[in-house]
């Protein structure tokens, strides 16, 4: 199963041609097992310029299977995070390692664009899909 990340989605929205993208079409067009995260949700419907492109993103969001992070996968972001700290890894985002923390959890590679996430798989369990 693979967790797709706002980068990968706003870039497949965008129809911008990339390896990216066209990992994700693929993807979709086999049926390969993708599931959702609710931040992820809100953070690739909010960069929806008009109401049409919010709508059709939202449909093929929510057909998705939900990964609900519960109490103790925010605690073990928590974890990782000062973890990668102790390591000299600083994340810039909470919400990253929340990803990631579920991710790990679920045993889901991530599809994304974002570099912090390459720090957290270097240093953790996260397992990245590579385009």
């Amino acid at each position: 199963m693979i967790v797709v990340d706002t980068s990968a989605w706003g870039v497949f929205f965008n129809g911008a041609p990339s390896p990216i993208a066209n990992r994700l079409a693929a993807a979709l067009d086999t049926g390969e097992p993708i599931a959702i995260i609710p931040i992820i949700v809100t953070e690739t419907l909010q960069g929806f310029r008009t109401e049409a492109g919010f709508v059709k993103a939202l449909a093929l969001l929510t057909r998705l299977p939900l990964l609900e992070p519960s109490l103790d996968a925010h605690v073990r972001a928590a974890r990782l995070y000062r973890s990668l700290r102790r390591k000299g890894v600083t994340v810039r985002g909470t919400i990253d390692c929340i990803i990631a923390a579920i991710c790990i959890d679920t045993n889901a590679a991530l599809l994304t664009l974002d570099r912090d996430f390459e720090h957290i798989a270097a240093h953790s369990a996260l397992e990245l899909v590579r385009c």
